[in-house]
């Protein structure tokens, strides 16, 4: 089975098994499978890295970055992994396990790896083990007994990354590694997020989305990029309860520096908000202003209440001049699923 659960965008993407440079504006997914009719497992699978040009054609697939001394793998049902991350300018992170083919419940094991490629040549730049000790280890694990999900890098060897955890302590929430060791810069005080879902950084703030009780929604983890322990989150934008948020996209659309707009998928299929939603800062509040749903048997914008096509991955394209946004996703079908494009224009963006 062929099944993309990761995404990016405008970066200067993409990723070939010759090393070849990325190509300027491309979009990168992550395909987890080896592209067969076999229905994945919780097993670990092969994983590739694949980039297509914003009209949909396939460009380049990287694959021998992930084998051999570069081992890594992810889980075939874990539906809430494997989402890419760009960043530092130039550079494009990936998560997963070093653990072999086959290996079962990989997500479990705390056997987690992130490396770095360098999209002006293709090639990996950094390999990093995580701690393997579990969660009282020292240093603990992160993450420890559960998912990894995703990372996004600051430089060639420095990354954040998030997911959540089992057992005592809890080493779920945010991570930052900073080129020699792991920080849990996500507090771990009560009712702050330590199941988190897709991390990013957006003019210069990190943030992360969860869809946990403590509060569904997009969090900014302290202030900036934060590179020290339990620094605080704040629930910047609330999607209400039983909201499912994954990818995220934050826009300055007027140049000012201040991020005004954002973009969310949402993977509800029975609801109003599910699909994509659009917010807006009014008056520093964010607001919902839109849905776009997709109806899941045509992949088209729809104005259905049911049947949604349901979406986790996502990143955006602002043109500045025409205020077009285009918005790329990846569903979320348990067989083959979709990478799809949408663009809404101008004052509709």
């Amino acid at each position: 089975m062929k099944k993309f659960f990761a995404l990016i965008g405008l970066a200067i993407a993409s990723v070939s098994t010759q090393a070849a440079p990325f190509t300027l504006n491309s979009i990168v997914v992550e395909r987890v499978g080896s592209g067969g009719a076999v229905l994945l497992s919780s097993s670990a699978q092969p994983i590739a890295v694949l980039e297509y040009n914003p009209s949909g054609t396939l460009l380049q697939t990287l694959t021998s970055e992930f084998t051999d001394a570069n081992l890594q793998t992810d889980a075939g049902s874990a539906t809430s992994n494997g989402y890419l991350g760009f960043g530092g300018g130039q550079y494009l992170a990936v998560s997963g396990y070093n653990s072999a083919l086959g290996t079962a419940s990989v997500a479990s094991q705390n056997t987690k790896v992130t490396q770095i490629i360098d999209t002006t040549t293709g090639n990996v730049v950094s390999r990093v083990l995580f701690p393997t000790g579990g969660p009282s280890g020292t240093p603990p694990s992160p993450f420890s007994g559960s998912n990894f999900r995703s990372v996004v890098p600051v430089s060639s060897n420095t990354f954040y990354a998030s997911g959540t955890s089992t057992g005592t302590p809890n080493t779920g929430g945010a991570w930052y590694y900073d080129g020699a060791s792991f920080v849990q810069v996500s507090s771990t005080n009560t009712g702050q997020p330590l199941n988190l879902r897709n991390i990013e950084v957006f003019n210069g703030q990190l943030y992360a989305s969860s869809s946990a009780v403590t509060g569904y929604g997009i969090w900014s983890i302290g202030s900036g990029t934060p590179t020290t322990a339990a620094q605080t989150a704040t629930l910047t934008i609330n999607t209400g309860a039983n909201a499912s948020p994954y990818g995220f996209a934050m826009l300055d659309t007027d140049g000012d520096t201040v991020v005004d707009r954002a973009y969310i998928a949402d993977d509800r299929t029975n609801n109003l908000n599910g699909g994509v939603t659009r917010w807006a800062l009014v008056s520093s509040v964010w607001t919902q202003t839109y849905a776009f749903r997709l109806d899941a048997a045509t992949s088209q914008l729809s104005a259905a209440t049911a049947s949604v096509l349901a979406v986790r991955g996502l990143t955006t394209v602002l043109d500045a001049i025409t205020g077009d946004v285009t918005i790329y996703a990846t569903t979320t079908e348990t067989a083959n699923n979709r990478l799809i494009a949408f663009v809404a224009n101008g004052s509709d963006a």
